[in-house]
């Protein structure tokens, strides 16, 4: 297959009807202009221009190919276009409630890449774990953990992770391994949570699914400390696979009762029904999503 840049070139160079004309409305050196040029050539096995000391010139088969390297750059051109255009004409303002949660660091990224796609955007960001009205306090899309209550707001699935039951080596020798859920209500629990979550695990899936109760040892709603104070040996306590996957693989971390898998954490972007044809709430949950579920952002995410 030809290569592409040689073919963009070997077009600059017909535009400018020359190598040095090529070279200074490109910014590439004249040199790696013609060697680009000649590789194309060595690559189809045939001619495209025919030069001398004073004139270049295209060949028959040159006059040819040149015009569908011509067609291919204007199709370049266009879609360039359209992405500028799409992203210089989505404007507006958005608040956007975020579990507290979510890593800090990771939103902060995500708004500053957003931004630049965006520039037109702007954004008003609230990390908050109150149960938002999106009409009522003026959010335009706000972040919850499912499920979720019917009602009139739309509600998008934006990403899923799944949640273990994980404890140190420490304190497994110390106080012993559950073998049931049951054996949970003798342990240490640290409640990844708000101030009205209950010392409650729900193990199992389905018709298997049993709610757990423990001793609550600290409660908190940063998954960042819940999960040093179990490398710490303080108790037990359920993350997402995603948060502790370093420490699972190296040890520090065990994963308990993988016998009853749990019901995935489901992550939705909730926006009102009234506005679901709004261009920057559709930007904005297409680039969540995707940035969410890059490889970085499972290292990041913190729930």
């Amino acid at each position: 297959m030809p290569d592409l840049n040689g073919m963009m070139l070997f077009s600059a160079v017909v535009r400018a009807k020359s190598f040095s004309q090529a070279a200074r409305e490109t910014g590439i050196p004249k040199s790696t202009i013609s060697r680009k040029v000649a590789q194309l050539e060595e690559q189809l096995g045939v001619r495209l221009l025919q030069r001398d000391t004073r004139n270049l010139s295209l060949t028959q088969v040159g006059v040819l190919f040149y015009q569908h390297c011509a067609s291919i750059r204007d199709e370049i051109e266009a879609a360039k276009a359209t992405i500028e255009n799409t992203h210089n004409h989505v404007s507006g303002s958005l608040r956007v409630a975020i579990p507290v949660s979510f890593s800090q660091e990771l939103i902060a990224n995500l708004c500053s890449s957003f931004m630049r796609l965006y520039p037109n955007v702007e954004l008003d960001i609230q990390f908050t774990d109150n149960d938002v009205g999106l009409v009522g306090e003026g959010y335009d899309i706000a972040i919850k953990y499912g499920p979720l209550q019917s009602s009139d707001l739309v509600a998008r699935l934006l990403l899923e992770r799944q949640p273990i039951l994980v404890a140190s080596p420490t304190y497994l020798k110390l106080n012993g391994t559950p073998a049931t859920p049951q054996e949970l209500m003798e342990h240490r629990g640290i409640l990844l949570g708000t101030s009205r979550s209950a010392p409650i695990w729900p193990l199992g899936k389905g018709t298997r699914k049993t709610m757990v109760s423990f001793q609550r040892k600290v409660r908190v709603n940063s998954a960042v400390m819940v999960k040093q104070l179990v490398q710490d040996d303080f108790g037990i306590a359920m993350l997402s696979n995603a948060v502790c996957k370093n420490e699972l693989a190296n040890g520090t971390l065990i994963p308990l009762l993988q016998e009853w898998p749990i019901e995935p954490i489901k992550v939705y972007g909730v926006y009102s029904s009234r506005r679901q044809l709004a261009t920057n709430i559709s930007v904005f949950l297409d680039f969540f999503t995707k940035r969410f579920n890059s490889h970085e952002s499972l290292q990041s995410l913190m729930i």
